[in-house]
C-alpha cells in the first residue's frame, strides 16, 4: 500500500477513514483476549490480597461468567462467539436452528465451537462432556443430520465443519469414500 502522509483533516479524509476502520478491526480482533487479560490482571494484581480472591471456587465462578459471556453455552444462551459467527456468515447459526429445530442446545453450541476451530478436547470441556471421543461422536452426529436433512443449506453447514482425516473416519464412511 502506498504511504500517505497526513497533512490536515480535510486533505487526508481517506487516510483518517482508513485508520478509523483499522482501529475498529484491531479492537474486534483483540476483544476476546482483552477480556481474559483484564480478568487476569484484576485477580493477580489489583485484588490478589483480598480474601475472596484466594477462594478457588470464587475464582472459578468469575472465569465461568466471562467464558459464558464470550463463548455462550447450553443454559446460558449465545455469547459473543455465536453473535460474531452469525454476523460474519449471514446468520448461519440462526438458519441452523431453524433447519434442525429438533437438535439439542448441546449440539448447537458444539457446532458453533467446531465452526470456531476448537478441537474435540476443548469442545468436550466447554460442554461438560466426559471425553473428546464423545465430542467427536457429536460431530459425526451433526454430519449425519446434515446429510439426511432436506435443508437447502446442508452442504454449507457441512463445509464449515472441520474435516477428519480418512484414518479417523468410521469404517462405513471410509468404505463409502474409497469405493
Amino acid at each position: 500500500m502506498k504511504k500517505i502522509k497526513a497533512k490536515s483533516e480535510q486533505e487526508n479524509g481517506l487516510l483518517l477513514e482508513l485508520r478509523a476502520k483499522e482501529r475498529i478491526h484491531i479492537r474486534e480482533e483483540i476483544f476476546l483476549l482483552a477480556c481474559f487479560m483484564e480478568e487476569w490482571y484484576w485477580q493477580n494484581r489489583e485484588m490478589k490480597n483480598r480474601r475472596e480472591y484466594r477462594d478457588p471456587e470464587y475464582l472459578l465462578k468469575r472465569w465461568e461468567k466471562i467464558r459464558h459471556k464470550i463463548l455462550g453455552g447450553p443454559g446460558y444462551g449465545n455469547g459473543y462467539l455465536q453473535d460474531k459467527i452469525n454476523m460474519s456468515m449471514e446468520n448461519i447459526l440462526v438458519r441452523f436452528k431453524e433447519d434442525l429445530p429438533f437438535l439439542r442446545d448441546t449440539d448447537y453450541f458444539a457446532y458453533s465451537y467446531f465452526l470456531a476451530g476448537f478441537d474435540n478436547r476443548m469442545v468436550a470441556y466447554l460442554l461438560g462432556l466426559e471425553s473428546a471421543k464423545i465430542a467427536s461422536t457429536v460431530k459425526g452426529k451433526l454430519k449425519y443430520e446434515f446429510m439426511i436433512s432436506h435443508s437447502p443449506h446442508k452442504f454449507e453447514y457441512m463445509a464449515v465443519l472441520p474435516h477428519l482425516p480418512a484414518w479417523q473416519l468410521p469404517i462405513w464412511q471410509r468404505n463409502a469414500i474409497f469405493a
